[in-house]
């Protein structure tokens, strides 16, 4: 599994701009092949920044999804640069792994 997750430093006259376009996308991504869940967090504070997540099932499935319209789509509607798209501020993968035979009982 590949968890994604990226910073928008959003002004706060922009913030319901902001959040419309993610509500806009949601349900495209929530259909998008490989996309495990798909969360947004609303700044806790006036200045704070909107934190988006992204579980993919595996690498290939997120490359897939820059390739689409709708990666695309968030890169520019949500104010992306392609840089950090590709740069996010945390990135964790965990690969699911066979059980050791030697192990087991």
């Amino acid at each position: 599994m590949l968890e994604i997750a990226y910073r928008f430093f959003v002004l706060p006259r922009f913030h319901d701009a902001f959040q419309h376009a993610y509500n806009a996308a949601r349900d495209v991504l929530r259909d998008m092949p490989g996309l495990l869940s798909v969360e947004l967090a609303a700044p806790r504070q006036r200045r704070g920044a909107f934190v988006l997540r992204l579980a993919w099932d595996s690498r290939a499935g997120f490359e897939r999804f820059t390739r689409t319209w709708v990666g695309v789509w968030m890169l520019n509607g949500m104010g992306l640069a392609r840089e950090a798209f590709a740069a996010p501020i945390e990135t964790a993968s965990r690969e699911a792994s066979a059980p050791d035979p030697a192990r087991e009982p």
